[in-house]
């Protein structure tokens, strides 16, 4: 069997199909894009480097940077050129009020996924019971 990179060729065989991707997966990226921006305007680099640094969140900068043109267009986020007085400009970005109310969609959602990922957890150690047990 052939394996193929996640994203490959749709009808190539995949042994990877049951496991977990790599990286972190786009649509999960745009729960991180959104709520890096709820406090702070930010440019692509800065964003990037907060989301390695401190969460430990690696993704490739084109799909960040495809990622942030989608929200623009979709118009959770919004962007302006700041010009600088040395170096090129940079494009920062800021959370539109339809961001913020897409973030707390993803709050619950993620909650959610929390709860199953904590059931899972709790079933892999053990510590699961089945009911009336």
């Amino acid at each position: 069997m052939k394996l193929v990179e996640p994203g490959g060729a749709f009808n190539a065989p995949c042994k990877e199909a049951g496991l977990p991707p790599r990286g972190t997966p786009k649509n999960y990226l745009m729960a991180w894009l959104l709520v890096m921006l709820k406090e702070h305007n930010l440019h692509g680099y800065e964003i990037m480097k907060e989301l390695k640094a401190r969460f430990d969140v690696i993704s490739d900068p084109g799909t960040v940077y495809r990622a942030l043109r989608q929200l623009e267009r979709d118009g959770y986020i919004s962007s302006w050129w700041d010009p600088k007085e040395q170096g090129p400009a940079r494009r920062i970005y800021t959370l539109t009020e339809e961001g913020r109310e897409a973030l707390v969609l993803w709050s619950v959602a993620l909650e959610q996924y929390r709860s199953n990922l904590d059931a899972f957890f709790n079933l892999y150690s053990g510590q699961w019971r089945v009911a009336g047990e």
